[in-house]
């Protein structure tokens, strides 16, 4: 009888850190120092809190996402665009790069080679994703920049 009871709740806690895990998977994830920056990656972000982070954060940003979610995003918070120092749209059609503001590459591959050649201190590094590679754009950038901390 124990033993039931044992395996109930431990078939509870599961499902409770299941959908937690869920849940984490849509909130931003602090990843250290990257190049000097502090680092966050953010798995589908919804708006209104990244509007809320982005204005929170303390420093100028440098920013990954692709081309739907980053013109979405200054669409409705063209304000808040000033915070921004530099967007790499990733995947993105390539455009002509003409912004100072805004270079697009072909993938987060490249995004990252783009990234290792900035100085940008203090300030954040940031990857949003929310495209059909997101989970492959994220999985990338963690392990880029978790190698470049073991290695130090």
């Amino acid at each position: 009888m124990k033993r039931k009871k044992s395996n109930i709740k431990s078939q509870h806690t599961s499902r409770i850190q299941d959908s937690s895990f869920v849940g984490a998977q849509h909130s931003m994830k602090p990843l250290g120092k990257y190049l000097g920056m502090d680092t966050f990656s953010w798995h589908n972000p919804d708006l209104n809190l990244l509007n809320k982070t982005i204005q929170n954060f303390p420093f100028d940003i440098l920013w990954l996402g692709n081309e739907n979610e980053v013109e979405s995003f200054l669409d409705f918070n063209p304000r808040v665009g000033s915070k921004i120092k530099s967007i790499v749209l990733c995947g993105a059609d390539m455009k002509d790069n003409c912004s100072d503001k805004i270079i697009s590459v072909s993938s987060i591959v490249n995004a990252l080679e783009f990234v290792d050649t900035l100085i940008f201190k203090p300030g954040i590094l940031l990857l949003t994703a929310s495209d059909a590679d997101s989970e492959f754009s994220l999985k990338s950038f963690e392990s880029h920049v978790l190698k470049s901390q073991i290695r130090k």
